[in-house]
């Protein structure tokens, strides 16, 4: 049964991190990533724990591609940290 009057669309959700863990494995803050002229993305924050599942979801264009590519290390960031 789906609640609509809860609804996460656009919502930024964040879980609780497993007991005993006190950073995340991977962590981008204010990331960012510019072509030129054209902003793939901007102010992405996002933390990667130990024991939790963790999916990037979006439109077509919405920059998945290129923050997995920040994280893997095959483009350099142009912004954040």
């Amino acid at each position: 049964m789906t609640d609509n009057t809860s609804g996460t669309h656009g919502a930024i959700l964040q879980d609780a991190a497993p007991e005993g863990v006190d950073h995340p494995l991977v962590q981008l803050r204010n990331a960012g990533k510019a072509y030129g002229n054209i902003r793939a993305l901007h102010g992405v924050d996002l933390a990667v724990r130990p024991g939790q599942v963790t999916c990037v979801l979006g439109d077509n264009g919405a920059g998945k591609s290129t923050l997995i590519k920040i994280i893997s290390g095959l483009h350099q960031h142009t912004e954040g940290e």
